[in-house]
C-alpha cells in the first residue's frame, strides 16, 4: 500500500478515484473533479485506488490545507491508513501543520442523521491526532451557495499529540485559511466576524 500523486495514475484508475470522490461527497460539497488535480492530489493505492486527498499550501506559512479527504470504504481502517500516509508525506515535504474544516454538528436545522455523521467525522479526525479549534462563526464562501457553518481542525505534523492552538497563533491560522484557501483578506467582514466571535480580534 502506498500514497502516490494523482498524475502518476492511468486514466482508468483516475476514473476509480473520481467515483470514490463523488460517492464520498454530496453534490453541494464537491468542486469539479478535474479542478482538484491542479492542487496537490494524492491517492492511496493497493493494486487499486482506495482513498483520495487534495491539499493546498497556505502560502509561506509552512501549513497546508486539506481540501478533500475520502476513503473508498468506511470502518475498515482505510481512512486511518490514508491519514497516516498523508501526514507523513506532508511532514517530509516540510509542512508543520495540516488544517481542514468540517461541517458543524451544531448548525441549526440539520437533520439528526446528518448531525450524527458530522459528529463521527470529527471523532475520526480527533482519533487520528487532529484538534477541533476554538473558532466560532467560521463561514467561508462555498461557490454560489450561501455559506454554511463549519468548524476548523488542525494537526501538528512535527510532534504528537497536537498541542492547543490559541491566541495570535490561532488568529494567524484563521487569517491564513481565509486568505489562501478562500481568497478573503484579513479586513474582509467575514474574517473580522470570525475573529471577533472567537475572541481573536
Amino acid at each position: 500500500m502506498e500514497l502516490v500523486t494523482s498524475e502518476s495514475l492511468e486514466p482508468g484508475d483516475l476514473e476509480v478515484v473520481r467515483a470514490i470522490y463523488e460517492d464520498g461527497f454530496p453534490p453541494h460539497l464537491r468542486a469539479p473533479f478535474d479542478s482538484l488535480l491542479t492542487d496537490q492530489a494524492f491517492v492511496l493505492v493497493d493494486d487499486t485506488p482506495l482513498g483520495f486527498a487534495v491539499l493546498r499550501p497556505l502560502a509561506s506559512t509552512g501549513w497546508v490545507f486539506l481540501r478533500f479527504f475520502v476513503a473508498a470504504s468506511r470502518g475498515r481502517g482505510v481512512g486511518s491508513l490514508l491519514w497516516s500516509h498523508l501526514t507523513a508525506t506532508m511532514a517530509e515535504a516540510g509542512f508543520t501543520r495540516m488544517v481542514h474544516d468540517v461541517e458543524d454538528p451544531s448548525e441549526p436545522d440539520v437533520p439528526e442523521a446528518e448531525v450524527e455523521v458530522r459528529i463521527k467525522r470529527i471523532s475520526f479526525y480527533e482519533k487520528n491526532g487532529a484538534l477541533l479549534l476554538p473558532v466560532t462563526s467560521y463561514l467561508p464562501p462555498h461557490g454560489d451557495e450561501e455559506p454554511h457553518a463549519l468548524r476548523l481542525m488542525a494537526a501538528d505534523l512535527t510532534t504528537s499529540p497536537t498541542e492547543p492552538i490559541t491566541g495570535q497563533d490561532l488568529r494567524a491560522l484563521v487569517e491564513a485559511v481565509y486568505e489562501h484557501r478562500y481568497g478573503l483578506r484579513p479586513d474582509d467582514p467575514a474574517v473580522r466576524r470570525t475573529l471577533t466571535s472567537s475572541g481573536l480580534a
